[in-house]
């Protein structure tokens, strides 16, 4: 469910250069620089493009320092176009995918003949790279990959900057279009941007965000954490920076119409632009700051603001030789330590005993010595909904982590003492009825961007023992005001429990297609066919209660 330029001269603006690497090497980029040049876009008051300017109306400073203009085009020179497409399961909804190929058709219309285009399909890592032509682009069929794990953004970008090395033209622009935050990318922010600053290319950022996730991004700060637990980019600021670190633009178009003034807004950029180049000189600092002044009065002038540097300190990410794509072997994600492979099946284990292993880690779930807690919290006024991919869900705490599965089998012990808590001591005993008969904790899977399924227990609001079980199947759509049971509250019966109550309450979830079937202490309690949700994360939820340990956490399946 989320980059500078042209020239014509025989030394390159920029150029990326790989060491010689063995088979089993992974390559690096490392860039180096001769001839550095800067695209500028100057507009009047009425945000007009200024045109017929010459090289003596421009003032270049690095570091606050004039530059002599070793070069000066007026947008003569071609371009290298890299289209990226968000794939991911949210992007076949609304006709978002529809939407972009006429918008990038419409582009490469606007532009010279001699435009190089590739496009990279990405969901939870990159899909594909190809290089096409335009009437490819127009019968290229873009694809929502239905079991995606949802967006690598960074990793993407990452990727159409490695393949960019390779690029004929000098002056290079990015396109993405994307409907989703950042949250499964293995580099981070700051490591892209480094990659940016040192890359020729510009950066185009497309973002089509919906309701509630807009909203709610726009009224967060440089983060935004989800109700699993996670913190993310928040993702109107992250296109925003990126653009601006790379001279160009980020737009958030809201409907078709709009589609179509973003493409005319981005085509008469790219149309409109004058390219400065100067010949650097060497000092300490690896970023060096990019000003450019026209002598105009009442204009506004738009460029890349900084130049990043090797300086005997490069930032390197290291890339498959052959994909482009990010190495998993440098940059894994932490449950990748606990993740093993045999054939085609997966196997994860986690005893939450080594916090490094990545599952969330803030108040109301953390690390013990009795397992993964979740702890509920009271909430404040004005703070009574939690977000999954920014969705509100409701009261509550949710963790989930790890791969997304398809077809798989997770099984989990939750500690005997949950099924004795008493509610906090503080509240009345009304509300303390309310809280246990509310109360529930279990497992949640298939947690992806529409929503979720919840395997959950609860004990009985008069007698508050662990012999007296009772099991529901839910499932919860992002929106909605509640969860819809698929299978509604049904007792386990003592003979069932009894025997395993000492060290814990085991939880298992078999899915298989669209079956659903549930264990509790390995008896069969439930079987139901329901095909609302076919992947995502594994994790557990606890609603009302006072605390809740989870331990040995064990998945098989296909991711």
């Amino acid at each position: 469910m989320y980059l500078p330029i042209g020239l014509i001269c025989c030394a390159a603006a920029f150029f990326c250069s790989l060491p010689a690497q063995t088979q089993n090497q992974t390559p690096t980029i490392r860039v180096n620089v001769d001839l550095v040049s800067v695209n500028v876009r100057v507009t009047d008051k009425q945000n007009r493009d200024v045109p017929e300017l010459s090289a003596g109306d421009f003032d270049l400073l690095e570091d606050g320092r004039k530059q002599k203009i070793a070069f000066f085009d007026t947008n003569k020179e071609p371009i290298t176009l890299s289209m990226l497409v968000d794939s991911s399961s949210s992007m076949g909804n609304g006709g978002k995918l529809e939407a972009a190929q006429a918008m990038f058709g419409e582009l490469l219309g606007s532009l010279r003949p001699e435009v190089d285009v590739s496009v990279l399909q990405f969901t939870d890592h990159v899909e594909s790279f190809e290089k096409v032509t335009r009437e490819q682009l127009k019968a290229l069929p873009y694809r929502a990959t239905a079991e995606s794990g949802g967006t690598a953004l960074y990793d993407a970008l990452a990727s159409a900057l490695c393949h960019l090395r390779e690029a004929k033209n000098l002056r290079q622009a990015i396109v993405v279009f994307t409907d989703g935050a950042d949250q499964h990318s293995r580099i981070k922010l700051q490591q892209l941007i480094r990659l940016v600053r040192r890359s020729r290319a510009q950066l185009f950022m497309i973002g089509f965000f919906q309701e509630p996730e807009y909203s709610v991004d726009k009224e967060s700060g440089a983060k935004v954490t989800l109700v699993t637990g996670k913190e993310i980019d928040n993702p109107l600021i992250v296109f925003e920076r990126l653009a601006r670190e790379s001279g160009a633009e980020a737009f958030f178009p809201t409907d078709r119409k709009s589609f179509n003034q973003v493409i005319r807004e981005i085509s008469n950029i790219l149309q409109a632009q004058y390219t400065l180049a100067y010949y650097p000189q060497g000092h300490a600092n690896s970023v060096r700051r990019i000003q450019v002044k026209v002598h105009r009065s009442g204009v506004k002038v738009r460029s890349r603001e900084a130049i990043g540097f090797e300086n005997g300190a490069p930032e390197e990410i290291q890339f498959d030789v052959r994909s482009c794509q990010v190495s998993a072997k440098a940059y894994p994600f932490p449950y990748e330590s606990r993740l093993t492979q045999d054939g085609v099946t997966y196997t994860y284990e986690e005893d939450f005993l080594d916090p490094g292993t990545g599952w969330p880690n803030r108040a109301g779930s953390r690390y013990t010595a009795n397992g993964y807690e979740l702890s509920y919290e009271p909430p404040k006024p004005g703070d009574d909904k939690h977000f999954i991919m920014n969705n509100p869900v409701g009261v509550g705490a949710l963790a989930a982590y790890g791969p997304w599965w398809s077809d798989f089998r997770a099984s989990v012990v939750i500690d005997a003492g949950w099924a004795k808590m008493r509610a906090p001591s503080r509240l009345s005993s009304m509300k303390a009825k309310r809280v246990f008969e509310d109360s529930s904790a279990g497992l949640v899977f298939r947690v992806e961007g529409a929503g979720y399924y919840a395997f959950l227990l609860k004990t009985s609001a008069q007698r508050y023992e662990a012999d007296d079980l009772s099991f529901e199947l839910v499932k919860g759509t992002y929106g909605e005001p509640a969860e819809q049971p698929v299978i509604p509250w049904a007792g386990v019966s003592a003979e069932q429990v009894q025997k395993g109550i000492a060290a814990g309450i085991k939880l298992t979830v078999e899915c298989k297609g669209d079956q659903i079937t549930l264990f509790v202490d390995d008896a069969q309690v439930g079987q139901v066919r329901d095909s609302t949700h076919h992947v995502g994360y594994i994790g557990f939820m606890s609603l009302g209660t006072g605390h809740v340990w989870f331990k040995n956490l064990q998945v098989e399946g296909t991711p």
